[in-house]
Order: structure tokens, then sequence, then C-alpha cells
């Protein structure tokens, strides 16, 4: 199976840049291993992104394991939309 097109917001880009400084910050490297584990869970979302389930009306999410965020996207036909990139120890909507 092909992987999907996948398209990240704005939003979700800048939780995830100032995430990893803040990880770099507390410890030298943790930055570029918090990037890797995002990467490595984008690359499961769009390997096979239905089987993620719904969170919220058509939005889907993926718990990370080794921090504490959630990947919140979308499906639409051949494409993943990455709408946020959530802290789970902070309350959102989403």
């Amino acid at each position: 199976m092909t992987p999907y097109k996948l398209s990240i917001s704005r939003q979700a880009e800048q939780v995830l840049l100032d995430s990893a400084l803040w990880y770099e910050n507390q410890s030298p490297g943790l930055g570029n291993t918090f990037i890797s584990s995002v990467d490595n869970a984008l690359s499961s979302i769009a390997a096979n992104p239905l089987l993620y389930g719904y969170r919220k009306n058509n939005i889907r999410g993926y718990s990370m394991k080794k921090f504490p965020f959630k990947i919140m996207f979308t499906v639409s036909g051949d494409h993943v939309y990455v709408i946020s990139i959530l802290h789970t120890s902070k309350k959102r909507d989403v």
C-alpha cells in the first residue's frame, strides 16, 4: 500500500519546533529525540491513518509513546492533514 500524502498545519509545526527547543533546553539531544519520535509517528500515520480511531467528529488521534503528545489529523481520500500536535497534560477541546 502506498503511503498517504501528509501535510502539517503551521500551528502543528510551531508546536513541534517549540517543544523540540524546550526538550533540547532540558537535556542536550532530547530535542532531536523528540523530533525523531514525531517523524516516526508521522510515518506510521501516513502508512495507515485509518488504523487510528476517531477522537472527535472526523478527527483522528495518534498518542505518542515516549512523549506526552497526541497528533490530531484528518483523512480525506489519499491525503492526511495534521491539524495539531497537543501536549496531553494541557486541556484542549480537540
